[in-house]
């Protein structure tokens, strides 16, 4: 999608810096899927630990291991799913900047050597 009154070079430069926005936030995404993976296993690993004595139970340490478990799974679904979309947006970004590249008409260099 190529705004009017950018030349396109200009265009292609909005383009690359929207995928390199883009590519930022799906590795932020991604982290953010690990930490709810490592809350999700966290949390039941904690309970456990309560129910055997390894750890004195309270209450408070049982909540914080449900609040660990539930937690680490909407955090995981979410960021799966935001993780998705971004990487949709990243291909069509992708898409349009090659279709303005290719509508400069270059010719490819050869690159034999004398």
């Amino acid at each position: 999608m190529m705004q009017s009154g950018f030349s396109p070079a200009e265009a292609i430069e909005e383009l690359e810096l929207r995928i390199e926005e883009l590519q930022e936030s799906i590795a932020r995404s991604r982290r953010l899927m690990k930490a709810g993976r490592a809350a999700t296993v966290s949390g039941p690993v904690l309970l456990l630990a309560l129910m055997l004595g390894v750890l004195a139970y309270t209450p408070a340490r049982a909540l914080f291991a449900l609040a660990l478990l539930i937690g680490g799974v909407v955090l995981t679904g979410s960021s799966k799913s935001s993780t998705e979309h971004l990487e949709r947006s990243l291909q069509r970004v992708e898409q349009e900047r090659n279709a303005a590249i290719d509508s400069l008409g270059l010719a490819p260099i050869d690159d034999a050597r004398d």
